[in-house]
């Protein structure tokens, strides 16, 4: 059927047709894209004002090089919704000449100059056109070849981030990393800081985009998010992104708050050629930590957040000082069967003993007690993991008929994996045993109504 081209003028009539089924129209673009047919522009552009059709459309426009295009584009650009907005300059990103009526609309403030992300600025050098090149400069912000020692840690990095790695690295613990290490300027999945830009809609599943960012953030650098230095008349220093200025005050946006500096009270001030990002934030972390948080970087959709990832001994893969929950004795029981199941299947997480304690068969309402000694009498934060999946309920902890935080949702899917080390605040504890109480209180609506429960294990720290 795609071999033969005289199917595509139906095709284009069908796809133009306001009065066809939509179902039919969506597949007659689909022929058209997928046959690479060279008459229709003019269709595609037609259905920029069809909701339904207008992604696929937009996204279909970049095989052509029709100047239309570009002012069609710009001219609905606002009213795009933040997917489509990002299928747009996708495509005017796509040829020269689209790229410079894009970098002329940033210029008059028709489209914002933080929609064009690095990544796009990448793929425009590549054109190597000096007009293009120039306009970038003037409109969009700096850009800088990577030094040779930057590529040579982009290369390093590259051979520790195997792609077998990083499908077996902990996306939830390193949605915790982006969030101590990268939320306090950026927005991922909606969560995060101003200061830098929104990387949701960026390049993320490239490791090469990734790597030059993170590695070399200084190199192509929008205007946006150079850090303007301010030395005032106290002696203070303040950094930050300018956001707001009026003829006596700028409006700072720092990593940690937003400040008015009076202009009467600057010193001196100077724009710096260097992103507010440091370099260096990947050595920082522990090897696992790196992986962890590329890979939740690389994620297409947000992950569910846990605690940090247990300190299991490489050598005895048991945490120091645990208790496994497999064994710990049960002194009360309303309902199931609890026992111990090996972990070593699923490897998406790492259990302490490679085993935990299995409670399935509850019902909301029924409760496991264990019995959890205590050697010596004194304060000690209690440190619990426990096992999330698809079919696990909604408990309750209590230590000594007292609740330890919240209920915990322990669903996950599709993967099984551990909560990470959940904390509880230090409390005073007598020598001898101790109940720690399992109340299963319901389930995610998500999740498959199986209530189960799983303890990896208890750790008093002292």
């Amino acid at each position: 059927l795609l071999g033969d081209n005289r199917i595509f003028p139906r095709m284009r009539e069908q796809l133009t047709d306001a009065a066809a089924p939509m179902e039919q129209r969506q597949q007659s673009l689909a022929i058209l894209v997928r046959g690479r047919d060279a008459l229709a522009v003019a269709s595609f552009q037609a259905v920029l004002d069809e909701p339904k059709l207008r992604g696929a459309a937009i996204r279909a426009l970049a095989a052509f090089d029709d100047p239309r295009t570009s002012e069609m584009l710009v001219g609905r650009y606002a009213k795009l919704t933040a997917d489509e907005q990002r299928d747009a300059i996708g495509t005017l990103v796509s040829r020269p000449k689209s790229a410079l009526a894009l970098l002329d609309a940033m210029e008059d403030q028709r489209i914002p100059r933080t929609d064009l992300h690095a990544y796009h600025v990448r793929q425009l050098l590549e054109f190597k056109t000096p007009e293009l090149e120039n306009r970038i400069r003037e409109v969009w912000g700096e850009i800088r070849a990577t030094s040779a020692d930057k590529q040579s840690k982009i290369a390093e990095w590259k051979t520790r981030l195997t792609e077998p790695k990083l499908t077996g690295a902990d996306t939830s613990n390193g949605r915790r990393v982006f969030a101590k290490t990268c939320a306090a300027c950026h927005t991922l999945f909606g969560e995060g800081g101003k200061v830098g830009p929104d990387i949701t809609g960026s390049n993320r599943a490239n490791l090469d985009y990734l790597l030059e960012n993170i590695l070399d953030p200084s190199a192509v650098l929008g205007k946006d998010y150079r850090m303007s230095i301010f030395v005032m008349d106290d002696g203070r220093v303040i950094s930050g992104l300018v956001v707001k200025e009026t003829d006596s005050a700028f409006t700072v946006r720092t990593i940690n708050d937003t400040v008015v500096v009076a202009k009467r009270e600057i010193d001196e001030q100077q724009l710096s050629p260097l992103s507010l990002m440091p370099e260096g934030q990947l050595d920082q972390l522990p090897a696992a930590e790196a992986v962890d948080l590329i890979a939740y970087l690389r994620s297409p959709t947000q992950v569910a957040l846990k605690g940090p990832r247990a300190p299991i001994d490489p050598r005895t893969k048991r945490v120091p000082g645990a208790i496994e929950g497999e064994s710990l004795k049960i002194i009360g029981k309303t309902g199931g069967s609890a026992r111990s199941q090996p972990m070593g299947n699923f490897p998406k997480d790492a259990w302490s003993g490679a085993d935990h304690l299995w409670w399935t068969g509850a019902k909301p309402g029924e409760q496991l007690t264990l019995e959890i000694p205590v050697a010596e009498a004194g304060e000690y934060k209690i440190e619990v993991v426990m096992t999330k999946a698809r079919d696990y309920g909604i408990v309750q902890l209590t230590f000594d008929g007292e609740p330890l935080g919240p209920p915990v949702d322990l669903y996950n899917d599709p993967d099984v994996i551990t909560t990470g080390v959940l904390d509880f605040p230090p409390r005073l504890l007598k020598a001898g045993n101790h109940k720690l109480s399992v109340e299963i209180v319901g389930a995610n609506p998500r999740a498959v109504k199986a209530y189960m429960f799983g303890l990896d294990y208890v750790r008093l720290q002292p």
